[in-house]
């Protein structure tokens, strides 16, 4: 189901959403933690942590398709094992997504929705959006780098 469109790989052309997608929603939690950008971050934060997540999922289940398509699923090979640690990484990964989109939708809800009043909800949700948000950072980089090291590097011979 999520092996390819048009008769190319699904995954390579997915990947880029989550690459751009997870950064964007972590950027736009720390723009939310601060109070005077807060009406102005609440929606895109939902929308494109939401989104992010959901591009997540696609790129998970087109890399298991491509796994299975290219016969990676273990041996002896250095991409395999590569591949494998990728793949348990973009699990992870899919876990952090999730958390911080259950957060983003919350903040935008329950976050400073009535004026004047300053609750500790109003603190304690924009900190966890911004500890999690790190989170984000770390671990799309770290999915990132070893998916694109089993690419374009596998046996670490390579100096660019």
């Amino acid at each position: 189901m999520f092996d390819s469109i048009g008769g190319m790989p699904l995954h390579p052309l997915v990947v880029h959403a989550v690459v751009v997608g997870a950064p964007l929603a972590a950027l736009l939690g720390f723009l939310f933690a601060v109070p005077r950008l807060r009406a102005w971050a609440r929606w895109p934060l939902a929308v494109v942590s939401v989104g992010a997540f959901a591009a997540a999922v696609v790129a998970k289940e087109s890399g298991e398709g491509l796994q299975r398509t290219l016969g990676l699923e273990g041996g002896d090979n250095p991409v395999a094992a590569l591949i494998a640690r990728h793949s348990q990484l973009a699990t992870q990964l899919l876990v952090v997504l999730a958390a911080y989109g259950v957060l983003a939708l919350a903040c935008a809800f329950l976050v400073g929705r009535r004026a004047g009043v300053v609750r500790a909800v109003d603190r304690v949700l924009p900190l966890a959006l911004v500890v999690v948000g790190v989170l984000v950072l770390v671990w799309c980089y770290r999915v990132g780098d070893i998916g694109a090291r089993a690419v374009w590097n596998p046996t670490g011979t390579q100096t660019y």
